[in-house]
């Protein structure tokens, strides 16, 4: 078997040793061959790095090493280019420390070409590596630029910093604005596309391939990719798990695919594809290594329902944003939390639907949500999981209202803030969490459902009520109305406005939930008891 590229991005090492290599070259001919200079974004581990060590063998005239793809009888291997491959995963804590990072990338890139940088500032030195490596070569220079972005996305949280570094780059870029005559080609990659930094104006606009369908798999793994060259992995998976070969497909699928970026071409994660056949386990492998930290904290300010449901958006939401202004969605499909599940025209302008890709996003992103939201430890919540989804099921009240209680226990006085919103997004992610499909307000002809869970022929139909807190003395609170009123009163609201009408035939649940403070009172019955 040959091996799993795991942790590897070097094309020269993954040739030359026997590793798996998924042949993305027909897609770098088609740029090479239509274009000069390009941008494309993807989510992180997702592989653009190993496309760009692809293009720097490629223009280095290494033929050897592209034996049997599909790029190798058309190109010309006898013209050689310098290539400059920056990659600026730096130190970035600090103005100064991104600085001469870069300025270290510079003269190390000139060592290993035997030239000597003499230039004082830092564009003026981009400038002298690229006119010199083109005078000393008698060739135009390929320059590749590896997450442009991570100095400032690692640094959002720290507007001033963030904001430094991006005049730092900035000018660094505004280097290549007058360099035409010396560059051959340009391709630069990250996770976001920011408006305001000059990669983008210096280089009048380069082509974005991010949603472009000709480049839609150029990352990632398609369904017949993943069977040609992971065949026997897949194999071995099956028997692992003691499954039929296309049961295990279908498991990879519902857990690793579902990324696409024109709603038509979806593509499987190669990070948690290769971990799933390394450990020959499913599990969540994505989130620890592919989350951006800046998202970590970001994600506690989010509304619930965008990662629940489907968000419909032009392509003004995602496209791009300013340091100042992040968008919700925008980052959500930028980083991998959503990607496009259809893309359709309305009067002749694009329309956007978002979703999660996949199981693999949605579990560990529920998880990680909920742990925000209450503080829960993580080796608990697989046991308190599978539990509470039986007592919701054998309507076991009591039982289900305790554990509620558990995951209040453990939320910080501080956090109890006087927000519905706050509760309605900790109850629908747990209950999401439990595996059930559900929809988020569901309007019908005579009101907005909080929320509808259904699983096989089982719906549960859920109203949440909560209390504003007023004080009596110095930070003592109590609630303006006691849980047990709030939940007559979402029982009375279930009842007078039929929500349960567009369900008949099915198993009905009704699940009432009050919240006030610390305390939550539930109410579980089957429809016919009331």
């Amino acid at each position: 078997m040959q091996i799993l590229p795991l942790g590897t991005q070097d094309f020269r090492t993954i040739r030359e040793n026997n590793y798996i290599y998924v042949d993305k070259t027909k897609y770098l001919h088609e740029m090479i061959t239509s274009g000069r200079i390009y941008f494309l974004s993807r989510p992180r581990r997702f592989g653009k790095s190993l496309l760009l060590n692809t293009l720097k063998e490629l223009f280095k005239g290494n033929k050897q090493l592209f034996e049997g793809l599909h790029i190798y009888d058309k190109w010309d291997w006898n013209v050689k280019y310098p290539v400059i491959h920056l990659d600026l995963s730096v130190d970035s804590g600090s103005s100064e420390k991104l600085e001469s990072s870069l300025i270290w990338s510079l003269d190390s890139i000139s060592q290993d070409f035997d030239i000597i940088l003499s230039a004082p500032d830092l564009q003026s030195r981009f400038k002298e590596l690229i006119i010199k490596l083109n005078k000393t070569y008698n060739q135009k220079v390929v320059v590749l630029v590896d997450e442009y972005d991570i100095p400032i996305i690692d640094n959002i949280n720290n507007l001033k910093l963030a904001e430094s570094n991006r005049e730092i780059l900035q000018n660094f870029y505004r280097a290549l604005k007058t360099m035409d005559e010396y560059i051959r080609f340009i391709f630069i990659t990250g996770v976001s596309k920011f408006a305001n930094v000059s990669i983008f104006s210096a280089l009048n606009n380069p082509t974005d391939i991010t949603l472009d369908n000709k480049f839609a798999t150029i990352c990632g793994y398609t369904q017949e990719e993943l069977e040609e060259y992971f065949s026997e992995y897949i194999s071995k998976l099956a028997e692992e798990l003691s499954l039929s070969y296309d049961d295990v497909l279908e498991k990879i699928k519902y857990w690793y695919d579902g990324y696409s970026w024109d709603g038509g071409n979806s593509v499987y994660n190669p990070q948690s594809t290769m971990t799933a056949f390394n450990r020959l386990n499913f599990n969540n492998y994505w989130f620890k290594t592919g989350t951006p930290r800046f998202l970590i904290d970001f994600m506690k300010l989010y509304d619930i329902k965008h990662i629940l449901e489907p968000v419909i958006t032009d392509e003004s939401s995602f496209d791009s944003f300013d340091i100042e202004d992040i968008s919700e969605i925008g980052l959500l499909f930028q980083t991998g939390y959503l990607t496009v599940k259809k893309l359709q025209l309305i009067d002749e302008e694009r329309e956007y639907t978002l979703a999660i890709p996949n199981n693999e996003v949605k579990n560990s992103t529920l998880k990680h949500l909920l742990n925000i939201y209450t503080k829960y430890p993580d080796y608990d919540l697989f046991r308190l999981i599978k539990e509470m989804k039986k007592q919701l099921l054998n309507l076991n009240g009591i039982p289900l209202e305790n554990n509620f209680k558990k995951l209040l226990a453990n939320i910080p006085y501080q956090l109890h803030i006087q927000d519905e919103h706050y509760y309605h997004s900790l109850l629908l992610t747990w209950l999401q969490l439990l595996g059930f499909d559900i929809k988020a307000e569901d309007n019908i002809n005579k009101g907005r459902i909080d929320a509808v869970l259904t699983e096989k022929n089982t719906v549960i139909i859920a109203e949440f009520k909560y209390s504003k807190l007023k004080e009596i003395k110095a930070n003592e609170w109590i609630p303006v109305k006691t849980p047990q009123q709030l939940l007559e009163k979402a029982k009375n609201q279930i009842h007078k406005k039929e929500y349960y009408q567009k369900y008949y035939g099915k198993k009905i649940i009704l699940l009432q939930a009050a919240f006030a403070a610390k305390d939550v009172k539930t109410h579980l019955k089957l429809l016919d008891s009331y």
